[in-house]
């Protein structure tokens, strides 16, 4: 490998490295599993990508395997960032922002630009990427887009290197644009062919079995569903949300748009969970920016810890939190905040909820209550570890309450804490179970509880992989899903990797115990950029 090292540092304008040390440092991302390596780059520009893919291309065809991970902060919470073969970090040196059209409100940036530089440059001009709220500060921006396919109305234009070292560019194609993209004699021109004939072929599969109205289904690469529309035709979905496995995002073009930087904040604690899901309801009535439901075994985590919140300390006089509603209202106008404010507040005590505000522009800390999850992240010296195990899930907000009684009954058998946190507006939910993951007992009941769990959500009509998609953790869940639905899949991966080169072994179907092979025997949140996070 120190040979392809030096070979690759006399060819890219980056750094290409197998100093041990470093290696070990890339070995782990945001999730619970491990694998080291064989070297590590730091790509400068878009063509020190093309060189490394052209690289791994030619060595496939001697018969050689090389797999590339893309990587940015390697925050993935499912062993996306991580692989053997080549990670290719784009944080170090691919971290620029080009420009920002004021008028167009579009901004070109390189995917190792982090969350909060993005969002915090934007703010200067009175805008945000609203997709991005909910992710970690130090995630890159490419990362995300990687993982997730919630940012897809923001993105206008991705450039990304393909597996063969090409580079392209996708946005929104008319027909006559597509049919003259299909008459390319090359590598490009045969993607967009087959996979143009791909989705006529399975017209009616694609209807009737990865067309959700409302969900966002990142198992496999779902996202071909919205490839083909009547708006025309568009590559970007699939590579939003395939982590890495189509193709590598080397620049991209996003639409921001206008928001208040201090939303106004309802929020109230509630003793029943009947009240609160009742709450949820009633916030959505008036199109609140945010909603964000949290139970009360996060609190009382954070209590442990020394933060306190007055309004939950009023609704635990009397009896046990259930959960709190957090709402958040950006609208320009003060009158309208205020009204939507005074109003909810209102709703809120009629159910039976313990209630504070914040409709000034004075940062409070109602601000920061969703930071509540963080405490349970946080070693406490009892030997727990809160793994990543089943984030994420999309649930419809009709289901909800029944799912949330099956999770408490599904928590008892197997004496844990299952509180649920979520966004009710985009019907996400989040739970974290407290585990010696050291020991082979509850190695052993990660790997069972995932699998029940993602029966729970199937049966509340739900999707497992409604945040982010399989990784490396949860590619044996994968595995049982519709063998027609993953055939379409293996043809569209074979489309853009015909040699298996980008990712290799993520979001591909695998056992349980070939993933317990790479399980850590601990979890430090620290590491993975989580502290603190929503």
């Amino acid at each position: 490998m120190s040979k392809i090292a030096e070979y690759l540092n006399k060819h890219i304008l980056g750094e290409v490295t197998v100093d041990p040390s470093i290696r070990a440092a890339y070995a782990s991302d945001g999730s619970l599993l491990s694998i080291t390596p064989d070297a590590v780059v730091f790509p400068m520009i878009t063509n020190d990508v093309r060189k490394i893919a052209r690289f791994s291309w030619q060595l496939s065809l001697k018969g050689h395997t090389l797999p590339i991970i893309v990587r940015g902060s390697g925050s993935d919470k499912t062993g996306g960032a991580i692989g053997k073969g080549l990670i290719v970090s784009t944080e170090a040196h691919m971290n620029r922002i080009f420009e920002y059209d004021s008028k167009q409100k579009l901004v070109r940036l390189q995917p190792g630009v982090t969350v909060s530089s993005l969002q915090n440059t934007l703010s200067i001009h009175g805008t945000s990427i609203s997709k991005l709220q909910y992710q970690p500060g130090t995630a890159t921006v490419g990362g995300v887009l990687s993982r997730s396919r919630h940012t897809l109305k923001s993105v206008q234009k991705l450039e990304v290197v393909l597996s063969s070292g090409d580079v392209i560019q996708t946005h929104r194609l008319s027909k006559r644009e597509l049919e003259k993209k299909k008459k390319l004699d090359n590598f490009e021109g045969d993607i967009y062919r087959e996979v143009d004939g791909l989705i006529k072929q399975n017209k009616q599969l694609i209807q009737e079995r990865l067309s959700f109205d409302d969900s966002l289904d990142h198992a496999g690469y779902a996202s071909i569903a919205e490839v083909k529309t009547k708006d025309g035709f568009d590559l970007s979905p699939l590579f939003l949300g395939s982590q890495g496995t189509l193709g590598i995002i080397s620049e991209m073009i996003l639409k921001a748009e206008y928001v208040n930087q201090t939303p106004a904040v309802v929020v109230a604690a509630f003793n029943k969970h009947v009240d609160a899901h009742d709450a949820i309801d009633a916030a959505e009535q008036l199109s609140p920016s945010a909603l964000e439901y949290i139970e009360g075994p996060y609190f009382e985590r954070a209590k442990k810890q020394g933060k306190e919140f007055n309004f939950y300390e009023d609704a635990a006089k009397e009896g046990a939190v259930a959960a709190v509603i957090v709402a958040s209202f950006n609208d320009f106008s003060e009158r309208a905040r205020s009204h939507k404010v005074k109003r909810l507040s209102k709703i809120f005590a009629e159910l039976g909820g313990s209630v504070e505000h914040a409709k000034d522009e004075t940062v409070s800390e109602l601000h920061s209550v969703h930071q509540v999850t963080s405490y349970s992240l946080m070693h406490t010296g009892t030997g727990h570890a809160t793994p990543p195990l089943v984030d994420g899930v999309f649930v419809p907000i009709d289901r909800f309450e029944d799912f949330a009684t099956a999770v408490d009954r599904l928590a008892a058998k197997y004496h844990l804490e299952l509180p649920i946190y979520g966004r009710p507006l985009d019907e996400i939910w989040y739970t974290r179970p407290q585990l010696h993951v050291g020991t082979a007992e509850d190695k052993k009941k990660m790997f069972t509880l995932m699998n029940e769990y993602q029966k729970l959500v199937v049966e509340h009509n739900g999707v497992f992989f409604g945040d982010s998609g399989e990784g490396r953790l949860r590619t044996f869940i994968a595995e049982q899903a519709d063998p027609e639905v993953n055939e379409l899949f293996k043809q569209i991966k074979d489309i853009f990797d015909p040699r298996g080169i980008l990712n290799t072994g993520a979001k591909e179907h695998g056992k349980s115990q070939d993933v317990g092979k790479n399980l850590q025997s601990h979890y430090d949140a620290s590491r993975r950029g989580e502290l603190p996070q929503f």
